[in-house]
């Protein structure tokens, strides 16, 4: 009789676990190659709002929208296949209490011991306490734009309105945010954007105006590379 070879535990699984376990404003959790989830942390259950014995053995697919879940699954799946992690990955998350989060989230191999790959790694910072905080001029220029989303925003007026120079805002965007100025505008629209899906009956189109986008397809194009699914599909949740 042929016994299947059960690898060991994953040394690398135990450390992670103990990594995120206590840390606040993390979202934090691990699957195998299948997408099962082998852990998640107090964070990640918050988020989901199930208890985390709940989650562990379902996938994404179980707890988060079909086109949302596509999205995680497809970086799970690049991860795991080109071996390359991703890393610094800005995003809105819709917290646990229905307000937006902006979140950085990274991905990397998990390895048995036996160097077999077990999974992915998952962890998602939640941004708030350093926007509030540490960096009140970048604080300052995402107060501006958030009250007036549509207005056509120049680079030299949001570092303006941080009080700093164009090549200080550059440099702290990318170093708090991993993008250029340009990028973060983007995201407060789509912050803007998702606010007005989620509160009013504005049109896709009329929604598109109001935050500043080119049209409705570009307004469609950029919703969906930010948050995974369409400004309609996003509606259809609530």
């Amino acid at each position: 009789m042929t016994v299947e070879k059960v690898p060991k535990p994953s040394e690398a699984l135990r450390v992670f676990r103990q990594l995120v376990d206590g840390l606040p404003q993390v979202m934090a959790s691990a699957k195998d190659v299948q997408g099962r989830y082998l852990y998640v942390n107090a964070g990640f259950a918050e988020r989901v709002g199930r208890p985390a014995r709940e989650i562990v053995g379902g996938s994404v697919g179980d707890f988060f929208a079909a086109e949302l879940a596509e999205s995680y699954m497809a970086q799970d799946t690049a991860v795991l296949v080109d071996g390359e992690p991703l890393a610094g990955h800005l995003e809105l998350i819709v917290r646990a209490d229905g307000q937006l989060g902006w979140y950085l989230t990274s991905k990397s191999r998990l390895f048995y011991d036996d160097a077999s790959v077990l999974g992915v790694a998952v962890m998602s910072v939640d941004l708030k306490a350093q926007m509030d905080g540490a960096h009140a001029g970048l604080a300052r220029m995402l107060t501006a734009v958030r009250a007036d989303a549509a207005a056509p925003w120049r680079v030299g007026e949001l570092a303006a309105v941080a009080q700093l120079s164009t090549s200080q805002l550059e440099r702290l965007c990318r170093r708090t945010l991993g993008m250029a100025p340009r990028g973060v505008l983007q995201r407060l629209r789509i912050e803007n954007a998702v606010r007005l899906l989620a509160t009013t009956t504005l049109t896709a189109g009329e929604i598109a105006a109001a935050c500043g986008f080119y049209d409705q397809s570009s307004f469609t194009r950029q919703f969906r590379s930010v948050l995974g699914l369409t400004p309609g599909a996003f509606r259809a949740l609530g």
